[in-house]
């Protein structure tokens, strides 16, 4: 499951799915505990993807917290990006439910912290590079401070749907970009980009050096870029830096493997989204009473 800040419902292949690929399917007929709502559902990402199927309710565990009666959606058809990736059994949404496709009244995270199942009611991520193994880690009701270094510097929600705070452009040698169709960003741990503004985006790149642009995918940089040059997020009134050879990702060209994929993409829709590339540098908490996200330097 992907644990997603940019999406609110939780959904997972269900039978009959002919497009499911080989994803192990949900049959509601085998569970004692799940009821259906009656009613249909469907949704789609940013990146074009989408599912569709119906809403019922069952008991959801996670580790050792278990949540009765929770709604969720059980695909009967997904998109080839969903279908085909063979490490994606559905999704687990961790955004506000006021923007639920399954008409979730209330956030898990919440209802859980209710019912005293956990202390707080807080969602801590740590997102690990593929090159120091790639593991990482999710804390309901809680933060793991190893995971980071320093305080967290809470930033405000402007608005309690995605995790939605102000965008304030990019910071790089003491020049700032931005672009005035875009002063709100979402932080996205189911994105893997760091998406911007095209102006933005361009600016950034030009200060990578050897950079082949390949269409349609993106930009392509040297795999072992190393510069000195600091790249600075503004959001909600802070910074946040990140080393410029951060944002190449470890995603190779086929007929080149010394050369890497950039991490950061383009988009004028007037919402950057703090994606993966952005998440891996910084501890992200997340938390539903105060609408409120926390952000310090990762440790390993």
């Amino acid at each position: 499951m992907v644990l997603d800040t940019g999406s609110s419902d939780i959904w997972f292949p269900s039978v009959p799915c002919d497009s499911c690929g080989d994803h192990p399917l949900f049959n509601s007929e085998n569970s004692s505990t799940y009821l259906s709502l009656d009613r249909e559902w469907s949704l789609g990402y940013f990146d074009g993807s989408f599912a569709k199927g119906v809403v019922g309710t069952d008991t959801v565990r996670m580790g050792d917290l278990t949540r009765a009666n929770q709604t969720i959606g059980l695909a009967t058809l997904e998109s080839k990006s969903f279908g085909g990736n063979t490490y994606l059994d559905g999704v687990f949404g961790l955004a506000f439910p006021s923007m639920s496709l399954t008409k979730q009244e209330s956030s898990i995270i919440m209802d859980m912290y209710k019912d005293g199942q956990i202390e707080e009611p807080i969602v801590g991520m740590h997102l690990g590079r593929t090159r120091d193994g790639g593991k990482g880690e999710t804390i309901f009701g809680g933060v793991n401070q190893n995971r980071f270094t320093g305080e967290l510097n809470y930033i405000e929600v402007t608005k309690q749907k995605y995790w939605q705070v102000d965008f304030g452009g990019v910071d790089i040698d003491g020049t700032l970009y931005t672009d005035n169709s875009t002063d709100q960003a979402m932080i996205d741990t189911g994105t893997t980009l760091l998406v911007v503004p095209t102006s933005v985006a361009d600016a950034i790149h030009s200060f990578i050096p050897h950079g082949k642009f390949v269409d349609p995918i993106g930009w392509f940089f040297p795999c072992k870029t190393n510069l000195n040059t600091t790249v600075t997020i503004k959001l909600g009134g802070q910074d946040f830096p990140i080393p410029l050879s951060e944002l190449i990702r470890e995603r190779y060209i086929a007929e080149d493997p010394t050369y890497c994929i950039s991490g950061v993409g383009a988009s004028d829709s007037g919402l950057a989204i703090m994606g993966e590339t952005f998440l891996r540098n910084y501890y992200s908490s997340y938390n539903f009473e105060t609408a409120r996200v926390g952000f310090a330097p990762s440790s390993l």
